[in-house]
């Protein structure tokens, strides 16, 4: 498949990706594990440019016990159908924080698997350059200290914008691939199903 191939032929460059990356976007469909864990206050609505939004769900990404990430889904409005949300090119943020400490040492098939998961050959040939421009944004950020925000803002005339603690690091243009990123969480094979119910506003799976 073409994008195993280009990432092929960049892995010399790119073999230390943020393990953010590989860390959301790793694993087989499954439920986390339950904990009590601290989180950062999340705030009910978002402003983006001239839009407004609201908290449409929140969840703590799970790996093998421990808790990686805290992930909040923020839209026009609220939407608990995933079809909806990804089919519509409407504003929108996912605010990720982290609750460990994460290093920049692992390669990038976790990041591939989620997208090959949930999107098939045809629609990942199609937004490879812009695949490969946000693989080069995260392997800028390296290492990322627990409590460290990686934000990623979509607006239909701007693409996706990545932040990380409020340092805007650069665009990735086209709906499609944003919603290609969505659907690492939000699809038909998301890397936690508790975590996609909290997404949608399921207050059992919230934290």
């Amino acid at each position: 498949m073409h994008l195993e191939s280009s990432v092929t032929r960049q892995g010399r460059r790119t073999a230390c990706a943020a393990s953010l990356v590989c860390l959301a976007f790793s694993g087989t469909p499954t439920d986390g594990f339950a904990s009590n864990r601290p989180a950062e206050i999340i705030e009910s609505q978002a402003s983006l440019k001239s839009f407004e939004l609201v908290l449409n769900g929140v969840g703590v990404r799970n790996l093998l016990f421990l808790d990686i990430y805290q992930i909040a889904l923020y839209l026009p409005r609220k939407l608990n159908d995933p079809q909806d949300i990804l089919d519509q090119d409407i504003p929108r943020r996912l605010r990720i924080t982290l609750l460990r400490d994460v290093s920049a040492q692992q390669d990038l098939k976790y990041l591939l698997g989620g997208l090959t998961d949930n999107n098939s050959a045809e629609e990942l040939a199609a937004i490879q350059a812009p695949i490969d421009q946000f693989m080069s944004l995260m392997h800028k950020i390296g290492r990322i200290p627990k409590g460290g925000i990686v934000q990623m803002d979509y607006l239909p005339t701007l693409g996706t914008r990545v932040w990380l603690n409020q340092h805007f690091l650069g665009a990735v243009p086209g709906a499609a691939f944003n919603r290609s990123l969505l659907k690492i969480w939000l699809g038909e094979r998301p890397i936690q199903k508790n975590l996609k119910r909290a997404l949608l506003g399921d207050i059992r799976d919230a934290i």
